[in-house]
């Protein structure tokens, strides 16, 4: 280990360490600022034995969850919630997830984290892919919605504090999914943030640990509810195409980009989008609330997550008020539909995707004006196409 950085290994399963609880404050932590990092198991209902380590820098609190794949559960800035409010009472342990039920939605019953991951092998809507079964010949193989990597426990995990100029809090996981005869995929991910900041990074490296090529979808599904989202909220992202995945979306197409108030019975709308980047590919979309003082940002490059899909789920604050900001290797259709417009990832024997995602949150209007601005000087010179009909290239 690097001697500016010091770090507690919370789970090993190589070297057989598990650690139940921990409590790391400032002086722990050997920063001199209000810092803490924590971890617990929780117990009762649908969360009984779900690890939690919870980060806070001073003003950025998250929580993280190892038993479901390293996602991000819910946070908060100076008071401020970030994430939503699920109908399901979570986080739910993966044991009370069953993913092929009601025509493979059972993805769903654990669905309530601020980020989660979709992938790793797919993700998307659930249907039938051919695929080499164990004899060699192609199968027809039911696919889950989004996948498996969400209800998958992580089988190293460590926190951090990096001793640069201004200290760094880390936490690393890793996580296997894997199986006989499938793709043997590992996500490495390291969640960090300064102390005292607005925003938090996310950098994931997918590994191919065959000896053959594999396939690789990943999304990343970040939901956002209230402050953020309220009636006359907006979406703004730098884009040169967009269009409706169906139907239902192409009713709501003339107000894609704002929100409306909680409505019972809501059917969800949603639309893709084609980011427009800068020349190094770097990207960014906002959403903020009607008045313009909260919004939530978030950094992406297009060369490692080239699609954007927006999930508005309008329904009724008992039904899950939520919208999901969806910047991914490809957009959430069937894996075979996909595969046909090229947006599967093949990844070569030892090959690695790199991706790095990064969400900030802005708390008075000069910060969202200021991220308006940004937003403006990438679409400059770019004017959207906004298809009328979903579009055979997306949908």
């Amino acid at each position: 280990m690097n001697e500016k950085v010091s770090q507690w290994v919370l789970t090993d399963t190589e070297r057989n360490i598990w650690v139940e609880t921990l409590e790391l404050g400032a002086a722990e932590l050997g920063v001199a600022a209000p810092a803490r990092i924590s971890k617990r198991v929780l117990h009762g209902g649908l969360q009984e034995g779900v690890e939690l380590v919870e980060v806070d820098n001073g003003a950025l609190s998250f929580s993280i969850l190892p038993t479901r794949g390293m996602g991000l559960w819910r946070g908060s800035y100076r008071g401020e919630f970030i994430g939503w409010r699920a109908p399901v009472r979570g986080p739910v342990h993966p044991q009370f997830v069953h993913a092929n039920e009601r025509g493979g939605l059972g993805w769903l019953q654990g669905f309530d984290e601020c980020i989660v991951r979709c992938g790793l092998e797919s993700n998307g809507a659930p249907g039938v892919d051919i695929l080499p079964g164990n004899t060699g010949e192609p199968v027809p193989m039911q696919l889950g919605l989004h996948g498996r990597i969400a209800n998958l426990p992580a089988h190293y995990v460590a926190v951090e504090v990096g001793r640069e100029a201004q200290p760094v809090l880390r936490v690393r996981g890793v996580v296997d999914e894997a199986a006989l005869f499938l793709p043997q995929l590992r996500l490495t991910s390291c969640v960090s943030t300064t102390l005292g900041s607005n925003a938090l990074l996310i950098t994931d490296e997918i590994e191919n640990r065959q000896p053959v090529p594999a396939e690789m979808q990943l999304l990343y599904h970040c939901n956002f509810g209230a402050p953020f989202m309220d009636a006359g909220a907006r979406l703004l992202l730098p884009r040169t195409t967009t269009a409706p995945r169906d139907a239902t979306a192409v009713a709501g197409l003339t107000h894609w980009d704002t929100y409306r108030e909680p409505t019972p019975g809501y059917i969800e709308q949603v639309y893709f989008h084609r980011p427009h980047s800068a020349p190094d590919g770097s990207t960014m979309a906002l959403l903020h609330n009607a008045a313009g003082t909260r919004g939530v940002v978030l950094r992406y490059n297009t060369r490692q997550l080239p699609c954007f899909t927006q999930w508005k789920q309008c329904g009724g604050l008992g039904e899950g008020y939520v919208t999901g900001l969806e910047p991914a290797t490809n957009y959430p259709n069937q894996r075979a539909t996909e595969r046909r417009h090229g947006r599967v990832v093949s990844l070569q024997p030892g090959e690695v995707y790199r991706v790095e995602l990064k969400m900030e949150v802005l708390l008075s209007a000069a910060e969202v004006h200021a991220a308006e601005r940004e937003v403006a000087a990438l679409q400059a010179g770019v004017t959207p196409q906004v298809s009328r009909l979903p579009l055979p290239d997306f949908s």
